[in-house]
């Protein structure tokens, strides 16, 4: 039983992140970090109820863009940003305080999901693009990729045969790239989120939501395939990590 004593600090947090991206490491963590410290230590908040304020900072940043002006556009990244602060706060919390759920997982995963597809729903109103075949390509990518994840998440999650299998020269040759970057605790490629911070925060804070729209859907066409490509990998070589 945990010790409601226990006083947790930011080395705790750091042993704890799973893999991280790039715009993550940069831009979030170093708050995003200090916020779980201060939850964990001051706080009976849990990390429920963390993802669902994070999914709403998320509708909230989904309304800003509808109205596709330059105020909102910057209300809407900013908004955005909370929200993946706090994204990046609800799993830290529920490991450090043994609160973690098979629901609390799903939650996540389904809010993360929900809230992104309306934030896209919303730019693309507020930039004149809904329903043109660009966002319609973009809010299945957005399906896909989540769905990927999750369900690459659950077989890592249940299988009992991690270890190396021998998965030929060009499997092993992607298997060393990816390793040199999980040893270092990153991500190996471009992830979803490196792709959301550029559409829906940077594009918007320069008041090029529709052009960031339109270069993120290549970059989106690109994680997902190497997401799917990575999930590959990770199931036939029996490793533990991906993308």
């Amino acid at each position: 039983m945990e010790n409601k004593d226990e006083k947790y600090s930011l080395r705790d947090v750091e042993i704890l992140l799973q893999l991280k991206t790039w715009w993550a490491s940069i831009c979030v963590l170093p708050v995003a970090n200090r916020v779980v410290v201060l939850i964990a230590n001051n706080t009976k908040i849990t990390p429920n109820q963390i993802t669902l304020v994070s999914l709403l900072m998320r509708t909230l940043a989904g309304l800003a863009f509808v109205q596709g002006t330059r105020w909102f556009l910057t209300l809407g990244a900013f908004c955005y940003y909370l929200a993946y602060v706090l994204d990046c706060v609800d799993g830290p919390v529920a490991r450090l305080t043994r609160t973690t759920s098979e629901f609390g997982r799903y939650l996540d995963h389904l809010s993360d999901l929900v809230g992104d597809m309306f934030i896209l729903f919303g730019l693309a109103y507020g930039q004149d693009l809904l329903f043109t075949p660009l966002i319609l390509a973009m809010l299945f990518a957005h399906v896909v990729e989540y769905y990927v994840s999750f369900l690459t998440g659950i077989v890592i999650a249940n299988r009992a045969d991690v270890g190396s299998n021998d998965t030929g020269v060009f499997l092993s040759l992607v298997q060393r790239y990816r390793n040199f970057f999980f040893s270092k605790n990153f991500k190996s490629f471009l992830s979803f989120p490196d792709y959301e911070a550029m559409v829906f925060v940077f594009f918007p804070l320069f008041n090029k939501a529709g052009l960031g729209l339109r270069v993120g859907f290549y970059l989106l066409v690109l994680v997902v395939c190497y997401t799917i490509f990575s999930s590959f990998i990770t199931i036939v070589s029996g490793t533990d990590k991906f993308p």
